[in-house]
């Protein structure tokens, strides 16, 4: 009897969760306008986490709107004493006139900063604390690249993190025609993390740490060597390069200014609009920003923005899936385009099928002809096929990287 029981109650669950299930998709197909309000639980629990606050509430001293507060170094001193650090912050006559660049020269750019710094600085601590490192060295990422993903240097170093491209790479940040992860934030923090980690097993001194960062350790270890031995920045300062002997000064200046901000009447910049709620996706199919940009009903620049690290504006085929960052809501909306149901006729999803198709012809055993479309590079179809220009310039018996809009070539995609 109790079993009897047992199998009723198993199958009016059963039911019951099909019947919602299948509810829950005819609302789902029967609305669209769902996917914007997807998760709004989710949402407000990240409001929580990002809470909007207003320059008026930050002005705890009262200053007038240009008041540029000025104090003596004996404040500075005590203020940098105070701040809970890892890293010795100590105050000199070389950290003074770093204080002034942040707190008077460059105002408007340090109140930028610190808009930014509310989305960056969280996943910089998560990847520290992961690995059990200072947290104040999120702050190397400020004088940087002024927290700046799209940041690059006169000499070619690149991202928030100012990677140089064999530098990167050492450090698992592979740099191609398409794509760059030295400008994927989450990335290039992971290898600033590998970096730094190394160099305080050699060194054993955060400050000495630091100046390798700038100027690489073979200069570290000549500037000690100079110095006696010595594994002290302070000690071995004058024997490094001219850029480094101001860069661990920028450091604690920076570090400053951070933390007091609302001291030097320097607030979040409300000009600057960040969006908090943004997750990622893995992306196998190859479509432009401009077709998912349409597609999503996104605005394009700020697409580009989320994703610096796509240099071309295209998602290129990899042997990994490529991060592709997004909106919450664009997210969901994302997974829905590339579902199967983007492929009934008449489709307006035409972005999505577009890469879905190269991606069928890429694995499958014949050879195609393809039509070379107006400023398309051989190599932008070498990569689109997963083959290489010179077999491309094999198949078509071509001479140079040359080839005319209109042209047809052959691809054979039934390559072991």
């Amino acid at each position: 009897m109790t079993k009897n029981y047992l199998y009723i109650f198993l199958f009016l669950f059963i039911t019951l969760f099909v019947f919602d299930a299948n509810a829950q998709v005819r609302r789902y197909e029967a609305d669209e306008t769902y996917l914007a309000h997807v998760d709004s639980n989710t949402l407000k629990i990240r409001n929580k986490l990002y809470p909007q606050v207003q320059q008026g509430d930050l002005n705890i001293y009262g200053f007038e709107e240009n008041d540029i507060p000025v104090y003596a170094d004996s404040v500075y001193a005590y203020r940098l004493s105070i701040l809970e650090s890892q890293i010795p912050l100590d105050y000199n006559e070389y950290v003074r006139p770093y204080i002034d660049l942040y707190t008077i020269r460059k105002r408007k750019l340090a109140s930028k900063i610190l808009s930014w710094s509310k989305y960056y600085f969280p996943i910089f601590e998560e990847a520290l604390d992961k690995e059990k490192m200072p947290l104040e060295l999120k702050y190397l990422a400020v004088i940087e690249s002024a927290l700046n993903p799209q940041a690059t240097s006169p000499v070619g170093a690149a991202g928030m993190w100012q990677f140089m491209a064999p530098t990167g790479r050492i450090y698992g940040l592979s740099t191609s025609h398409y794509y760059d992860e030295r400008r994927d934030v989450a990335k290039a923090t992971e290898a600033a993390i590998k970096y730094l980690r190394n160099s305080y097993k050699i060194y054993g001194d955060w400050l000495l740490v630091i100046a390798s960062y700038n100027c690489g350790p073979g200069n570290v270890n000549k500037a000690i060597k100079r110095a006696g031995g010595i594994k002290n920045f302070w000690a071995v300062q004058q024997y490094l390069p001219r850029e480094t002997r101001g860069y661990v000064p920028a450091f604690i200046a920076a570090t400053y200014m951070m933390n007091y901000p609302s001291e030097h009447n320097i607030y979040p910049n409300e000009e600057v609009v960040i969006n908090y709620h943004l997750d990622t996706v893995y992306v196998d199919n190859r479509f432009t920003l401009d077709q998912l940009a349409d597609g999503l009903k996104m605005n394009l620049d700020d697409l580009k923005n989320y994703n610096p690290s796509l240099r071309r504006g295209v998602i290129p085929f990899t042997s990994a899936k490529i991060p592709l960052t997004l909106p919450y809501d664009k997210v969901i909306e994302y997974i829905h385009l590339t579902s199967d149901s983007c492929f009934k006729p008449n489709s307006d999803k035409k972005f999505i099928a577009y890469g879905k198709q190269i991606e069928f012809e890429k694995h499958s055993n014949k050879t195609i002809l393809y039509k070379v479309k107006h400023s398309e590079l051989l190599a932008e179809i070498a990569d689109r096929y997963d083959v290489s220009v010179s077999q491309l310039k094999k198949w078509n018996h071509l001479k140079n990287n040359k080839i005319a809009a209109g042209k047809r070539i052959i691809i054979k995609l039934n390559r072991t």
